[in-house]
């Protein structure tokens, strides 16, 4: 997997690539942590771990881009609006008990299953405003596929920033080199440009993160 998504000829397939590679750099970012290491707050004004993050990461990719291939109908989840909230509660959680292994591999069935779906999706077609959801002003118009898939990028991307900082926070590892050591990617180009141009300050070799 490259660092970079692939340049394709159609819509569909970009969205494809970029959101194929941006949940496997995510992934990269917890690469090599124990379950504890998950579970922990590293910032100590944040609820936040990078267990939940990751999970939450898989999810919305998962359900944002199941409800754009659902469309024009809502995304039927069988669920009651009080079970939905009581869902949303607990399905990031990570068990006491659960291992880093555990977490991945549900991780690695969401991203699957978001790829799925987004290739089914109608980039066009209605989806119908989440009536279960809060976060809506009422009265809003149905969104389109592209909408909701280009929610689910952005939510992508919020978060992994979110999970950069963490990371670091844990034990120092960057997005580079984990997405390196992770993926066996070669980046000593990187570190070869700048040799090549001395004449740039070597300090911008610590904003690479």
């Amino acid at each position: 997997m490259p660092l970079f998504a692939a340049t394709t000829t159609t819509e569909l397939d970009s969205l494809i690539e970029w959101v194929d590679v941006w949940l496997t750099n995510a992934r990269s970012i917890v690469s090599g942590l124990t379950g504890d290491q998950l579970r922990a707050r590293p910032i100590e004004t944040s609820e936040l771990t990078l267990g939940w993050l990751i999970l939450h990461i898989g999810e919305v990719a998962e359900t944002w881009i199941a409800r754009a291939a659902a469309g024009p109908g809502p995304l039927e989840t069988g669920r009651t609006l009080v079970e939905s909230f009581e869902h949303l509660a607990t399905v990031n959680e990570v068990a006491p008990d659960a291992t880093a292994e555990d977490v991945l591999a549900e991780f690695d069935r969401r991203h699957a299953a978001a790829l799925e779906h987004l290739r089914r999706v109608d980039l066009d077609v209605a989806v119908p405003v989440p009536a279960e959801m809060p976060w809506f002003p009422p009265d809003l118009p149905a969104f389109n596929g592209r909408w909701a898939v280009l929610l689910a990028v952005n939510e992508i991307g919020r978060h992994s920033g979110h999970a950069d900082i963490l990371r670091e926070a844990i034990d120092g590892s960057t997005m580079f080199e984990l997405i390196a050591g992770d993926q066996g990617i070669d980046m000593s180009y990187i570190g070869t440009w700048f040799a090549e141009h001395p004449e740039v300050p070597p300090t911008w070799l610590k904003l690479l993160r």
